[in-house]
């Protein structure tokens, strides 16, 4: 798969009120915007499979959390969830100065959509409209997910710190992936472009862009948040997207967003056939997914 994401229109560096930067890309102009974000670990750009079905007819704005993809390395102590929120306030506020104020879907992934529904229930509501998917939710203590989504978290916790962080080369990486079982379900090339995405060069070679104590950190930080009961507070259009809880091997957040929808009787669609990457697996379908939430929200 090839991309372009390499050269986009505009990028604009911001600054959080730490110190730490967050690289904002807009590639390509139109009347609408879709700003999309990503998952713990990952990078925008390997989400190239999905925006790119975009580039033609919307504004595309991408940007990774902070101590990812292309943002420089700060440090440790402030990589948390709740300095995400404060970080996607700021993004809020310099977007439209930087690219002028326009209707604005935010598309964000696991952990970014944990962000969003955080921003969304402190501030109320930021983004036109705001496309959560598969966000790793964990439901309250006492509730039948719970052991199993809270485990989860802990389980990726424990592998973060100690997956590989120093690689030869990107493809090393790439092949390490194509042999984890659980991501034989991505589009080919997309392993290559993960690769790329979430590794920076250094003087002995590539590492993690995001290290696996910032990575860990934060599953450490999700396992503990207990915003099962305020989801119903939510404000203006939000819809969550869920993977198939039906497949052999489906994470927890399959499960969990579906009694988001079964139990809270919160806005769901679910795509079939599908873990939780699904926009660089089932890329199309995703995307047919967030037109429709557009038009049933009046901002096709």
């Amino acid at each position: 798969m090839t991309s372009d994401f390499s050269t986009p229109v505009e990028t604009v560096d911001i600054s959080m009120d730490d110190g730490a930067v967050i690289r904002v890309r807009r590639h390509s102009r139109g009347k609408q915007r879709l700003l999309f974000s990503h998952g713990n670990g990952f990078a925008i750009n390997a989400y190239y499979p999905l925006w790119r079905l975009f580039l033609d007819n919307y504004e595309v704005v991408v940007f990774d959390v902070r101590n990812h993809g292309q943002n420089p390395r700060h440090e440790l102590a402030s990589h948390h969830v709740n300095r995400f929120v404060l970080d996607f306030e700021t993004i809020y506020a310099r977007i439209p100065e930087q690219f002028g104020a326009k209707p604005t879907v935010a598309v964000f992934h696991s952990i970014s959509a944990i962000t969003g529904l955080l921003q969304n229930l402190k501030y109320g509501q930021r983004w036109d409209a705001l496309l959560a998917v598969d966000p790793p939710v964990i439901p309250e203590p006492g509730h039948a997910l719970y052991p199993r989504a809270h485990a989860f978290e802990h389980k990726l916790r424990d592998w973060a710190v100690s997956r590989p962080q120093q690689f030869s080369s990107p493809n090393e990486l790439a092949q390490t992936l194509m042999n984890m079982k659980r991501l034989n379900r991505w589009q080919n090339g997309s392993h290559k472009l993960m690769a790329a995405a979430t590794l920076a060069q250094n003087s002995s070679g590539w590492e993690l862009a995001c290290p696996g104590a910032y990575e860990s950190q934060i599953y450490d930080d999700n396992a503990k948040l207990n915003i099962w009961t305020q989801l119903t507070g939510l404000t203006g259009p939000v819809r969550f997207l869920g993977a198939d809880p039906d497949i052999e091997g489906a994470w927890p957040p399959a499960f969990v967003n579906r009694a988001i929808h079964t139990e809270l009787g919160l806005p769901y669609s679910c795509i079939t056939e599908t873990t939780h990457m699904m926009q660089i697996e089932r890329p199309q379908a995703v995307a047919d997914e967030l037109k429709c939430f557009m038009r049933d929200t009046g901002l096709a």
